[in-house]
């Protein structure tokens, strides 16, 4: 994609990276429920910096998404609504497929969007849940080998 940049979060990005993911969320995944304030939600990313890795997508200073990951797991992959569907969750995911050799990632049953999009990327189901996350929904464990 032209003009969007991929680069490491620093700490001065957990705001906005907390932002998008309650936006994104409210947006795609309306069925889950909201656990967490925003400011538990900033806590929570800011971790991803000593623990993992968090990649942002952007153009021009304008945050566009930006994808968690720790070693051999997508942890986290959200988009600003408007940004779903413009290949930007496609430059997050070929990032990590560059860096690691084999990639899992959980998703909720009920995310179709998110299914066809993983699907699309070559991850297949490897897994499932009844609901033993925080949320208490089933979900499905998918897994990339390169």
């Amino acid at each position: 994609m032209d003009s969007v940049t991929l680069r490491t979060a620093s700490a001065n990005d957990i705001d906005d990276v907390a932002g998008i993911f309650a936006r994104s969320r409210a947006a795609a995944l309306s069925f889950l429920p909201v656990l967490h304030s925003g400011t538990g939600d900033i806590a929570f990313f800011g971790r991803y910096l000593d623990s993992g890795l968090i990649t942002v997508a952007e153009r021009v200073g304008e945050k566009l998404g930006f994808m968690a990951e720790t070693p051999g797991w997508i942890e986290q992959l959200y988009l600003e609504p408007n940004q779903r569907g413009q290949g930007v969750g496609k430059l997050l995911v070929d990032a990590a497929k560059q860096r690691q050799d084999r990639l899992q990632l959980w998703c909720f049953r009920d995310n179709l969007a998110g299914r066809a999009f993983y699907a699309w990327q070559g991850f297949t189901e490897i897994g499932h849940t009844d609901g033993d996350n925080e949320e208490g929904l089933p979900d499905i464990l998918l897994g990339w080998d390169r």
